[in-house]
């Protein structure tokens, strides 16, 4: 039995490793893909949540507040997608494998946790290897400023979640982030410059949005929640890790010389990914009820 949660865990963390791969295989630029995804997403995860009879009732001000996250969950979507569009998944995913030490960072800002003196440490092994990458791989500045940017808002709202669900339903929550986000997407839209609101979509878009709002965002959230029945948070965190990595493999079998990078990079990358997975380990024998009280971060 936990041999095949262990299994389905793994599942899910391929099924969000590969959602970089899908975001370059959809020709929409990142504006228009976040928006047709939030709208699919939203739709599906409103029909699971009528059939389970999910309530969806709160009071008006934690209303606003998940709202406003929303707000920060649909930045941290473009940022990531548009981080993809400008440079290539790799170079996106290094920058975006810095979400759990951002996360660990605004604990004690966001939930009053203690502060854990390895974060500087650890903070400044991550800024060696961004340095080390920039060096090797400098026409893709912009592409590592917004995986950071991925980083940071995503780990803004995992973090806050962590309040959110002592109060309300996982499912309801994300319902109305992305309620939240979709608002702010289509006002990017309307402010944009785009000669249509309503993108035109191939064939192939609709196949790769299908896929990735309710294959890769409903089901793999509703699979996310239930595995925690299972799971410490703090196991589920530290597999959670294997997403960057699994997203830069896909990039390469599946998009070959546009994703084969510099030795400086994948050096970066390597010093990036030590840090990410060594530094859950070194906090929980540090401070074990912290590591164990975090919660799951949701991710693109």
């Amino acid at each position: 039995m936990l041999q095949n949660k262990y299994l389905q865990l793994h599942v899910i963390i391929l099924l969000w490793g590969f959602t970089p791969v899908i975001g370059k295989f959809i020709s929409l630029q990142a504006v228009d893909l976040v928006w047709c995804r939030l709208l699919i997403a939203a739709l599906s995860l409103f029909i699971y949540i009528r059939y389970k009879g999910i309530s969806l009732v709160m009071d008006r001000k934690q209303l606003g507040i998940i709202f406003s996250m929303g707000i920060v969950v649909g930045l941290h979507w473009y940022f990531f997608y548009h981080a993809i569009k400008v440079s290539n998944i790799s170079i996106a995913l290094s920058g975006f494998a810095t979400m759990t030490l951002f996360a660990s960072l605004l604990q004690p800002l966001l939930l009053g946790k203690k502060f854990f003196w390895g974060d500087l440490l650890y903070g400044l092994f991550i800024l060696v290897g961004l340095s080390v990458i920039l060096n090797a791989e400098h026409l893709y500045i912009a592409g590592i400023v917004y995986g950071i940017l991925a980083a940071l808002t995503g780990a803004i709202f995992g973090v806050y979640n962590g309040k959110l669900i002592n109060k309300h339903e996982a499912s309801s929550i994300t319902l109305f982030e992305f309620i939240g986000a979709f608002v702010l997407l289509t006002f990017m839209k309307i402010f944009s410059d785009e000669a249509s609101f309503i993108p035109t979509v191939s064939t192939n878009d609709i196949i790769g949005l299908l896929l990735l709002s309710i294959v890769c965002t409903t089901l793999a959230f509703t699979w996310s929640i239930q595995i925690l029945k299972y799971f410490s948070p703090f196991t589920v965190i530290i597999t959670n890790n294997l997403e960057p990595v699994y997203g830069i493999i896909f990039s390469v079998l599946l998009f070959g010389e546009t994703e084969v990078m510099s030795t400086g990079f994948y050096v970066g990358t390597l010093i990036i990914l030590s840090s990410v997975f060594t530094y859950p380990v070194v906090k929980q024998k540090f401070y074990p009820e912290e590591t164990e009280s975090t919660h799951f971060i949701e991710q693109p």
